[in-house]
């Protein structure tokens, strides 16, 4: 206690009135972080999905980010030296991340635009696309190394799955009283200090993967309340993926459905169960739902009923976008222009002078990275799924919310939803992808020395 107390009054001569209270909230989250690495893990995934008040967001390269990730490094350092652990220098994924960075420099490197062509477009920070990318490896990096146990597993699930689950749903209230940033379309909105996905496509995404995810906790809760509960939850955030009018979504909740009839078999209660879920849905989507967000749900590649239909802009827009991506990469196809770099060569080589994103997620690949890493990002996809089922066939089936293999089963549903939604939206980039690839390694991992204890 002496030395607290003389710390904060240090920090509160050195750095003005009132430092001793930060001084001491971050001796405290230090020492929380050092002796629970998992609730690092979900401070660190908690800044990409919900908004820090101004105060404790930092500037510049101090952030709460950046912070972690220092104090992340000197534990994995001591972790090494301690345990002679270097699990990562053998990890498939590890190596595909690496490769897939790799990618990006020498394509930066031998590909890439000048420095001064830059300054066509405004200013920008060439380097900021790649220190992400960097960012979401090390994370993917610190997550497999300190999350090890079940019960750690099972707490950085169920908060992200609850954080994900909020964004969805405070965009839900957007949409419905029109104050969404795209009027009556459900998207990021901060509500309470809940930070949305950024756009309708992201809220449409944390919803799917929040579907998923609750339809298998439901199987284990014994509670009638709580499965009644839980019904009506993924009701609303099905009836969010709606009302984001977001036709990449739908294309994404239709996978995730299929997915789930698929895995769990086809038995009359379970089609009892979904045609239940399904009717209620419908009928409340025809009462919230306005009428141009189903309309413009609707009209899809061919099926539009006039030039003038709620979204047939923006479908012109993405063929012409394709167009343009499918040039970028015809000449560029081994080598790409290197990470950040589309915005730059898009506007060099689009007539119209654009810089709007692929909205999809391999032609960015290849356009940025060359076809190498589009294949690796492939491969992480394949090494995903594959480290998620043979988790799922070691581990015991699950009977309790305590058990392992529903997330599991909600983390192999997550992963195909993101595969399908990515062919039309810009999301290899996101958090939640490295969070499922941590989450499959840590998994199996566990699964498989589990099944060599017991054999």
């Amino acid at each position: 206690m002496a030395f607290v107390a003389l710390f904060a009054v240090v920090a509160d001569v050195a750095l003005g009135t009132g430092a001793w209270f930060f001084a001491i909230t971050g001796l405290m989250l230090v020492t929380l972080v050092v002796t629970r690495p998992e609730i690092g893990i979900v401070l660190f995934l908690s800044t990409f999905l919900v908004t820090y008040p101004q105060a404790l967001q930092g500037s510049g390269f101090l952030t709460i980010n950046n912070m972690l990730g220092l104090l992340f490094l000197v534990l994995l350092a001591y972790r090494i030296r301690a345990r002679d652990d270097w699990w990562f220098l053998r990890s498939r994924e590890m190596q595909l991340l690496l490769f897939i960075a790799l990618c990006y420099a020498v394509s930066e490197m031998f590909n890439g635009p000048e420095s001064r062509l830059a300054e066509l477009i405004g200013p920008t920070e060439r380097n900021i696309a790649a220190r992400l990318y960097l960012n979401r490896v090390a994370f993917v990096l610190f997550f497999a190394t300190f999350i090890r146990t079940p019960a750690q597993m099972r707490l950085v699930y169920l908060l992200v799955i609850a954080m994900m689950v909020m964004s969805a749903l405070s965009g839900l209230q957007g949409g419905l009283t029109s104050g969404g940033l795209y009027g009556s379309r459900a998207s990021s909105v901060v509500q309470g200090g809940i930070a949305q996905a950024g756009n309708p496509n992201r809220v449409a995404m944390y919803a799917i993967i929040c579907i998923g995810a609750l339809w298998y906790l439901r199987r284990q809760v014994r509670s009638r309340v709580g499965q009644i509960s839980l019904l009506g939850l993924i009701v609303l955030l099905a009836i969010t993926v709606m009302m984001t009018a977001s036709r990449s979504g739908m294309l994404g909740l239709f996978a995730c459905v299929a997915f789930i009839v698929i895995e769990e078999g086809v038995s009359l209660r379970r089609l009892l169960a979904l045609g239940l879920v399904g009717v209620v849905t419908a009928a409340l989507v025809l009462q919230v739902v306005p009428e141009k967000n189903l309309e413009r749900l609707g009209n899809l590649p061919g099926s539009a009923a006039s030039t003038g239909a709620v979204g047939t802009g923006s479908l012109e827009r993405r063929a012409y976008t394709f167009e343009v991506g499918y040039e970028i990469v015809r000449d560029n196809l081994l080598l790409g222009v290197g990470a950040g770099n589309w915005e730059i060569v898009r506007f060099i080589n689009d007539p119209a002078r654009s810089t709007a994103p692929p909205h999809s997620s391999p032609i960015l690949a290849m356009a940025e990275g060359g076809i190498f890493c589009l294949l690796s990002f492939v491969a992480l996809f394949w090494c995903t799924f594959q480290n998620l089922s043979v988790a799922q066939q070691l581990l015991p089936p699950a009977r309790r919310v305590r058990d392992l293999n529903w997330i599991v089963s909600g983390a192999r549903t997550g992963v195909i939803a993101i595969a399908v939604f990515s062919l039309v939206a810009d999301l290899w980039q996101s958090i939640v992808l490295f969070w499922l690839v941590g989450l499959g390694i840590v998994v199996r991992r566990y699964a498989e020395a589990r099944s060599r204890a017991m054999s």
